[in-house]
């Protein structure tokens, strides 16, 4: 048997009023997304290093000597002058590689055209390709030794005029003065325009001039003189060389 409960005590007049009953939640809203844990920080793009910039060839120094006597004279015959050197080192590393551009060029031009321009007639002269091999050899010999005669003719003339008697000194006006008629060779290569190299040649006059002075010692009013006896002496050389070869080439 169950006990009866007492009866609820009725509320005092004036309290709270009894509550009601209490409503039914909604349905839970669903959840977004978690948003990922915060990890370190990205480690910034790895840039590759960028490439060096390739370092301009350097002109082989003979190459770059006649460059700066063309370009800036008076500097390099300064620079020239005041070296301290023999007369091997002005022949290896100046007139063997710049005395060979000439013959070089006639020899190719001769093999691939049957002919070898002249100097003496301002044409062409027809071979074949022996002896067009057999003049350049000639003509490289003939310049190293022209060269040298030059030199000596230089150093007598200097002392006549004033200068100081030095053959070192001498040999490197013959040889540096000497740059364009050196590099006019190329043009032997066509035959036919070969003749057209004395023109470039005569630029050889200027840096006589501009030669002389600072490295025969030479007085300044005597250096006009001294520029005309030797470009005279150099051409005599140019046109002894020429009928020599020739002549080989002729017989």
């Amino acid at each position: 048997m169950r006990t009866p409960q007492p009866p609820t005590p009725p509320r005092p007049p004036g309290g709270p009023p009894p509550r009601g009953p209490t409503p039914p939640r909604g349905p839970t809203p669903p959840r977004g997304p978690t948003s990922p844990k915060a990890g370190p920080p990205p480690r910034p793009p790895v840039k590759p290093p960028a490439a060096k910039p390739r370092a301009a060839r350097k002109l082989p120094g003979w190459l770059a000597r006649a460059k700066r006597l063309l370009l800036q004279p008076p500097q390099e015959w300064a620079t020239i002058a005041a070296e301290f050197t023999s007369a091997g080192p002005i022949y290896l590393r100046y007139l063997v590689p710049m005395a060979a551009i000439g013959p070089v060029a006639a020899t190719i031009g001769g093999v691939v055209f049957s002919e070898r321009g002249s100097l003496l007639t301002f044409g062409t002269i027809p071979m074949n390709a022996g002896t067009a091999v057999q003049a350049g050899v000639l003509e490289y010999v003939l310049n190293l030794v022209g060269v040298y005669a030059l030199a000596t003719a230089i150093d007598v003339i200097g002392a006549s005029v004033g200068g100081q008697r030095n053959r070192v000194q001498a040999l490197k006006v013959a040889a540096y003065g000497s740059t364009p008629y050196w590099l006019a060779g190329a043009f032997a290569l066509f035959p036919r325009i070969e003749p057209l190299a004395m023109l470039l040649g005569l630029y050889s006059v200027r840096l006589f001039a501009l030669g002389l002075s600072p490295c025969m010692k030479v007085p300044r009013d005597k250096t006009a003189a001294f520029t005309l006896l030797t470009s005279i002496a150099a051409g005599l050389m140019v046109l002894v060389i020429t009928a020599i070869i020739t002549r080989l080439v002729v017989a």
